[in-house]
């Protein structure tokens, strides 16, 4: 009868195993499957015709207990505005350090966060709203050389400048420099900045 007692011994521990977090986190639409859609907060999402206003839910992999229900309607503030035809909406902070940047733009509400370019379009175009130098909303202060986002997942668009990241101490979070190139910073520092909403 060992036998037995084994395989339950056994299914018991994978079971075990198996009941970790299962929350995905995405960083673009094309972690999302078809017909999926990467939410702001890092959670997939996909069509929903019982949700009203958005027409989406999280998918059942989203976390922070968002699995399966409607993604809500977000409006941007009438004070943040479109640039060069994008969905995506902006607002220019003058000069403050990184972490007062961050603050500001969530308190604008829960599709506001301190920017995080997408691609080389996206930042080109920014330089339009704030002249470089400006905080965007990417920092390495949890784990050294690991640049992440509001929402916590690591940036997929790094144009860092010649010497760039510094790796000097405190230099953990990031601005545009030009139109086109990133660097690292003492976050303390007073730049401009720019919001970034997503409507």
């Amino acid at each position: 009868m060992r036998g037995p007692a084994i395989c339950i011994a056994l299914a018991a521990a994978v079971t075990a195993g198996c009941l970790h977090d299962p929350a995905f986190k995405c960083l673009q639409d094309a972690d999302c499957g078809a017909g999926g859609t990467c939410e702001p907060i890092g959670y997939c999402s996909v069509a929903n015709a019982q949700c009203a206003g958005t027409g989406r839910s999280f998918s059942d992999s989203a976390g922070q207990g968002l699995s399966n229900t409607c993604v809500p309607v977000m409006q941007c503030p009438p004070d943040y505005v479109a640039i060069a035809g994008s969905i995506h909406r902006y607002k220019r902070l003058p000069a403050v350090s990184w972490d007062q940047a961050r603050t500001q733009c969530a308190q604008a509400g829960a599709a506001a966060y301190l920017l995080v370019p997408d691609d080389a379009t996206e930042l080109k175009n920014l330089a339009t709203v704030a002249s470089p130098p400006f905080w965007i909303g990417l920092d390495d202060r949890a784990t050294k050389g690991r640049f992440v986002t509001p929402a916590n997942v690591p940036a997929t668009f790094l144009p860092w400048a010649p010497g760039e990241p510094s790796g000097q101490l405190g230099d953990d979070c990031v601005d545009a420099i030009s139109a086109t190139q990133i660097a690292t910073g003492l976050c303390s520092a007073k730049h401009a900045a720019v919001c970034e909403c997503e409507p």
